[in-house]
């Protein structure tokens, strides 16, 4: 009894010491995230994110978690979804092969559901990149969000560059919803460098999905068939120690064969640093397109912001 208890001690020793060690290796960093969002239905939410990461390298390389509150609110009407999230990132910077993922549990009208975001990428050589895919969230619209409805996103994507300018990309996807309505997502991208040496690009996108049950009560947007065609001008360029990006393009959508409605899409997203040790991401959206709503010239906007401060 007396040598086992011993070598349990030196085990345990051991591990407090591997801990020790990796927590003075390991570098702390404290992060937030405000973001909001409005569409034409008077639909808006506020999702406000503060964490720790507990052991920071660098912007691609750190773990850790998080709470956040969203608040949705339309007409009088108003819910909270409290989250907590486990953060996960280990990325190469030149081409983002690795993981980046993020977990946990959000709890809306009363229901918990799993939540997170997280993508592998590999570059199994310099003109290929796959990437797998897997997501889940709340549907945010207000009929969702009282019957607390989610969904959860597995996907797999491949990458190509055909010549050095011209690359496509495709995309094929299933989603599966907790009133148990499902969907088969395609998606294409073919991309035409225009300006390398400035990052400007032409891109045509394609998506569409399929969805297998029609009837969800009015929750949320839920067509049988929704396909989607735009085109349109991109940027991605690193300034003064920033990486800035942008996205302006336009098109139709066709929902359930019937007579397009115009699309339009504006995007802009810049990451750097400010300071000596902060790292902050700002970002902006404004979308022309049915994401929740079937009426013609339905849009949607998004801004938000991000901040890492290593200590």
């Amino acid at each position: 009894m007396g040598h086992e208890v011993t070598i349990r001690a030196r085990a345990l020793l051991v591990v407090v010491a591997m801990m020790s060690a990796a927590g003075a290796r390991a570098q702390l960093a404290v992060t937030g995230d405000l973001s909001a969002t409005a569409d034409a239905d008077h639909f808006d939410s506020a999702r406000l994110r503060t964490g720790i990461l507990t052991d920071y390298e660098s912007s691609f390389r750190y773990a850790g978690f998080a709470a956040q509150t969203t608040h949705y609110t339309r007409l009088g009407w108003h819910r909270d979804a409290p989250a907590i999230l486990g953060l996960w990132r280990r990325q190469r910077s030149d081409t983002l092969a690795g993981t980046i993922a993020e977990a946990g549990l959000v709890r809306i009208n009363g229901r918990a559901r799993m939540i997170g975001d997280a993508t592998w990428s590999l570059r199994p050589s310099t003109r290929t990149g796959v990437e797998l895919l897997a997501a889940g969230d709340l549907v945010e619209t207000e009929g969702a969000l009282e019957r607390a409805t989610a969904y959860q996103f597995a996907g797999a994507s491949v990458e190509r560059d055909v010549t050095a300018r011209f690359t496509a990309i495709g995309l094929a996807g299933y989603q599966h919803f907790t009133d148990h309505n499902e969907r088969v997502h395609l998606r294409g991208r073919l991309i035409w460098m225009l300006v390398p040496k400035h990052g400007i690009s032409a891109q045509v996108r394609w998506r569409q999905y399929n969805s297998r049950q029609l009837d969800v009560g009015g929750a949320y947007f839920n067509p049988g068939r929704y396909r989607q065609l735009e085109g349109g001008l991109a940027i991605r360029k690193r300034y003064a120690g920033w990486i800035w990006l942008a996205d302006l393009s336009a098109g139709r959508e066709w929902i359930d064969g019937h007579i397009g409605h115009a699309t339009a899409l504006a995007d802009f997203r810049a990451e750097g640093a400010l300071g000596s040790k902060a790292r902050v991401t700002v970002h902006a959206s404004y979308n022309r397109s049915a994401g929740f709503a079937a009426a013609d010239g339905y849009w949607y906007r998004t801004i938000g912001v991000a901040v890492i401060v290593p200590f």
